[in-house]
């Protein structure tokens, strides 16, 4: 056994050997749950302003076949499932934009909910199925759920896309949360 004579050594080893007690009891030094980690409540959008504050108004409602139709992007990935009652592909077209914030979002809800997906629901909308001024109609928004379209997950899925970054989230109805970006 080494004896320590230095008094730097033993300002060391006195230094160590009472770092247990010099912490206050109390919580552990990890991550706390905070009011960025909780679910997001029905009703409730992030950030608190409009979404045409948060990402702009629509300019143009793009048709199928125009220059703005060349623009988006057709999503095919293997962790998200979509909808697509429409047959066409739609619900995959979308800003480039809109589909980097979804491929974050992604993995987070599989992370969360090992087995599921996440499921878009709505994209892109070339038939009039929103209101006049839809973000959808410009490829940049999406309504989403999980691939077991389970309501009670839809408030943190909504917190999930948040941290995933996209621009504006709202936990619109019981039935899915609409998310949209910015140009």
């Amino acid at each position: 056994m080494r004896v320590i004579k230095s008094p730097f050594g033993i300002a060391i080893v006195l230094l160590l050997a009472s770092c247990g007690r010099v912490w206050p009891e109390g919580p552990s030094l990890s991550r706390q749950r905070g009011p960025r980690d909780e679910p997001i409540a029905l009703g409730a959008h992030v950030p608190d302003t409009s979404e045409a504050e948060t990402v702009g108004r629509i300019t143009k409602r793009i048709t199928r076949g125009s220059r703005e139709y060349s623009r988006l992007v057709l999503v095919r990935d293997k962790n998200m499932v979509f909808k697509d009652e429409e047959g066409s592909a739609a619900d995959r077209m979308m800003t480039p934009r809109l589909q980097a914030k979804l491929r974050r979002l992604a993995p987070l809800v599989t992370r969360t909910w090992p087995g599921v997906l996440l499921r878009i629901t709505e994209a892109w909308d070339e038939r009039g199925e929103h209101v006049h001024n839809s973000l959808h109609y410009e490829g940049r928004a999406a309504d989403i759920t999980t691939s077991d379209a389970d309501p009670s997950k839809l408030g943190t899925l909504a917190r999930l896309a948040v941290d995933a970054g996209l621009d504006w989230v709202y936990y619109e109805n019981r039935s899915h949360v609409h998310v949209s970006v910015r140009r």
